[in-house]
């Protein structure tokens, strides 16, 4: 009870997530992320529970990308730093696997407008959602709550993480060590066409020509058949 409690009346949350800079047209991001702000329907951004949830409608407040203090090998981390009053479920991940599609040039930023437009595309696409491993929620906010942390507290946390990210740091060695020493890869014989070439992996199938997941109201309708059967039995 109380943790519902505290998810009810928070104010606000902050979601950062992380990824690998490399061969993504940031300002087509840019411009995708901008049109998340303000009220929207992100029925097309969730995995959606029509048995709990009927308003789809959340508010994002702000939206930026940030590079990190992390390089490997050339290539720079960042953050996409969102932040609203509530979200749904796995709204930010669905968020960010369209955003590294837009990123990476299969989509334009317009498809952030079709996907808010519900009258027009009230079945979400089939697509998957971003890893949720690199997911982190930053921060919470919670009127007349603030939270508070002794010096001694905050002084073994650092040791912890300190901890943790030296050993992270030291598997991370231990990968790269044996990548260093990995033989260089030969051609799959089964990747090949008849000309001795790389096959082409296969094409990017545009959001909008995909089979859809069903709507809200059609999940609805299958939930009060169903609710209308036990009833009979």
């Amino acid at each position: 009870m109380v943790m519902g409690t505290f998810s009810f009346s928070c104010l606000s949350r902050e979601y950062y997530y992380l990824f690998w800079g490399e061969n993504l047209n940031f300002l087509a991001m840019e411009t995708a992320g901008r049109k998340f702000l303000g009220e929207h329907d992100f029925r097309n951004f969730c995995k959606m529970d029509a048995l709990n949830v009927h308003n789809y409608r959340r508010k994002i407040t702000s939206f930026a990308i940030s590079p990190c203090d992390v390089r490997f090998e050339g290539n720079q981390l960042w953050a996409f730093k969102i932040k609203g009053s509530a979200f749904l479920w796995h709204q930010v991940r669905c968020m960010v696997a369209i955003l590294l599609l837009i990123g990476q040039g299969h989509e334009s930023p317009d498809v952030i407008d079709a996907l808010l437009d519900t009258d027009k595309i009230p079945r979400k696409p089939q697509y998957g959602m971003a890893p949720e491993i690199p997911l982190v929620l930053q921060s919470c906010e919670f009127e007349g709550l603030k939270f508070t942390c002794s010096s001694d507290a905050c002084q073994a946390l650092q040791i912890h993480l300190a901890s943790e990210c030296r050993n992270y740091h030291l598997q991370a060695a231990i990968f790269n060590e044996a990548l260093r020493c990995c033989l260089p890869v030969e051609k799959d014989q089964s990747s090949l066409d008849n000309n001795g070439t790389m096959k082409k992996k296969s094409s990017h199938v545009p959001l909008m020509s995909r089979p859809t997941e069903p709507s809200y109201e059609e999940r609805r309708a299958k939930l009060n058949t169903r609710t209308c059967r036990l009833k009979s039995l």
